[in-house]
């Protein structure tokens, strides 16, 4: 020690080496090692702080334990002091100031060192660690047999008021096996119970804050109908997920859309439902085969969390009931689209559609039958064109005089029948067609389902009263055909219709009081009236009430097919209503038939000179 210190003071004042190595040599035996240690402390001393240099390192020994301060003279015995290097002027010792941040430093570590066994041991509570105490046997334990497997503070916390509605099921009690076949079984209970961070844990928990892992969705939810005003209320993510046993979207929103919405609303008090849909018709079938969900959703998205205020938007009837339905999964691309294969389809389109969801209204239709449907509709139409051409090529020159005389052909009741019941069929036809084919009709199917039900209301109020009327008076005898005119009067009949209106032969069956219509249109509407009016008639009311008639309409093989008849039945009564305009101008003169049924009165035909 002595001579590395010696080698280290050669400065060539030899007068005070022997004062200087005394002082060093008492010093490094004392020092602790760290003073030691630095290369920093003995090149930086001089002579001229010698005196003051010996006072500290006195001090700096007086302050550490006896068993420290041999320790650096033990470990530096016999062994030589590493070379000194020049230290520059501004490195110095660390001073006082800098000791407090270390200690800082030291805590944080501590903290975070704590946070992480925390962690450690919370990850150490797996979800059979909380079935151990969450089964069946719990619900059978009293009040203070469960307290007594909880952390109770100062006294028993109050039952937590109930909910008053959830969708799935909340208890003490958890089913492990439909846990870990529902959506959340990879999540363990302390990933949402957060505040559990060993057993036993507190009596009263905090509410789960799902906005830690479906902030988005939460998000979605304060804005929407059910936002901050309903989650107030108590209204929470329970209310309408199952969250320990709920299954994936699809299944969801399948078990969703029968029961939450209607018995929710009732649990809060809020407006029944079918009162608020009243206007809307059959709410319990939509309700049923759809859900809440179709109609009430935002514009981009379908979904529980986005349900928009009522008076900001709900689905348009249009945008399910017509041939680009939202309901169907499948769009076929405009430039695939062949007309001819199109109106020879036998198949109905949205096929997807009906398979899921049954017949609906404008989004269902077969292509071919349509075509057959229009075709036959049309058919009457020739009537005027090729008969009518023919009348006006063959017609009688010159003015032709009819008798004078009056008869009553139609009392005033029967007339009111008459064209009430006219008009319920043309409006009937009118709204059928808006209805079948709603998309060429944008914004009217609403109006046409009021006005179609209205007016097959009043076409069954017209038949009875008719039914009633003829048979209470006797005249239901006018539409039945007499012995002689079947067959002989209908061929009759026919043939001058084919030939002998042409040259102005005499009507064979002119009207008369007793006997004013011919064999041909005794049994045209006989057949009408008797018997596809009547089916019409009961098929749209099916059709109408299918929830009240639901199994008649599957004894008959279900809405779809009751849709067709009554499709068909339709298309017939249109075709009826074509010929039966045209026929009516084939009397005494083009106007006649028309004047009787507005007045009452026709001519009393002594069957010479007809004019057409």
């Amino acid at each position: 020690m002595k001579k590395t210190a010696s080698r280290s003071l050669g400065w060539g004042k030899t007068a005070l080496l022997p004062l200087f190595s005394t002082v060093l040599a008492v010093a490094f035996c004392a020092c602790p090692e760290p003073i030691l240690a630095s290369e920093n402390v003995l090149p930086s001393l001089n002579f001229s702080r010698v005196a003051s240099t010996s006072l500290l390192l006195a001090q700096a020994a007086q302050q550490q334990p006896t068993d420290q301060a041999q320790e650096p003279k033990a470990e530096t015995a016999g062994k030589e002091a590493p070379p000194q290097q020049p230290s520059k002027p501004d490195e110095a010792k660390p001073t006082a100031s800098e000791k407090p941040a270390k200690t800082e430093g030291t805590a944080k570590q501590k903290e975070a060192e704590k946070e992480k066994d925390t962690k450690s041991e919370k990850s150490e509570l797996d979800n059979q660690s909380c079935y151990d105490c969450h089964n069946p046997d719990i619900l059978n334990q009293s009040p203070e047999e469960r307290l007594e497997n909880v952390v109770v503070e100062d006294k028993p916390a109050p039952p937590r008021a109930k909910i008053k509605f959830s969708f799935g099921e909340l208890s003490l009690s958890i089913d492990e096996k439909k846990y870990s076949a529902g959506v959340h079984a990879d999540t363990t209970c302390v990933e949402c119970h957060k505040d559990v961070e060993e057993l036993p844990h507190q009596q009263r928990l905090k509410l789960v804050d799902c906005s830690s892992c479906h902030e988005e969705s939460v998000e979605q939810v304060k804005e929407s109908a059910h936002g901050e005003t309903a989650l107030e209320k108590g209204l929470s993510c329970v209310g309408c997920h199952d969250v320990h046993y709920g299954k994936g979207k699809d299944s969801y929103a399948t078990e969703f859309r029968v029961k939450a919405c209607a018995d929710c609303h009732k649990a809060y008090g809020l407006p029944d439902t079918a009162q608020a849909h009243r206007n809307l018709h059959e709410y319990e079938l939509h309700a049923k085969t759809l859900g809440c969900l179709w109609c009430h959703h935002a514009q981009a998205d379908r979904s529980v969390h986005t349900i928009p205020h009522v008076k900001t938007k709900v689905t348009g009837c249009e945008e399910c009931h017509n041939k680009n339905t939202i309901l169907s999964k499948t769009r076929p691309e405009p430039k695939d689209f062949d007309f001819f294969s199109y109106i020879t389809s036998a198949r109905f389109i949205n096929a997807d559609v009906l398979k899921e969801y049954g017949y609906v209204v404008g989004a269902h239709r077969i292509p071919l039958l349509d075509t057959i449907i229009i075709l036959v509709v049309l058919g009457p139409l020739g009537l005027p064109v090729v008969h009518g051409g023919l009348r006006v090529l063959t017609r009688r020159k010159g003015p032709i005089e009819l008798p004078e005389e009056k008869i009553l052909l139609h009392p005033v009741l029967e007339r009111i029948w008459h064209w009430f019941q006219a008009l319920c069929i043309v409006m009937l036809i009118i709204t059928g067609i808006i209805l079948h084919w709603p998309e060429w009709f944008p914004t009217w199917f609403d109006w046409a389902v009021t006005w179609h039900n209205w007016f097959g209301w009043g076409a069954v109020i017209a038949w009875i009263f008719w039914l009633i009327y003829n048979l209470a008076t006797g005249r239901i005898w006018h539409y039945i055909p007499r012995k002689s005119e079947i067959p002989g009067g209908m061929i009759t009949q026919a043939k001058f219709y084919g030939y002998g209106i042409f040259k102005h032969e005499p009507h064979p069956y002119a009207p008369t009081e007793d006997n004013k219509f011919n064999p041909l249109q005794k049994i045209a509407y006989l057949k009408f009236q008797l018997f596809l009016f009547p089916l019409l008639l009961v098929s749209g009311l099916l059709y109408m009430y299918p929830m009240s008639f639901a199994g008649i309409i599957d004894a008959i093989g279900g809405t779809t097919v009751l849709a067709v008849i009554h499709y068909i039945l339709g298309g017939l009564f249109a075709a009826f209503l074509v010929a039966h305009m045209y026929l009516a101008t084939t009397g005494e003169t083009v106007s006649e038939n028309f004047k009787a049924i507005v007045f009452g009165y026709g001519i009393k035909s002594d069957h010479h000179g007809h004019h057409v």
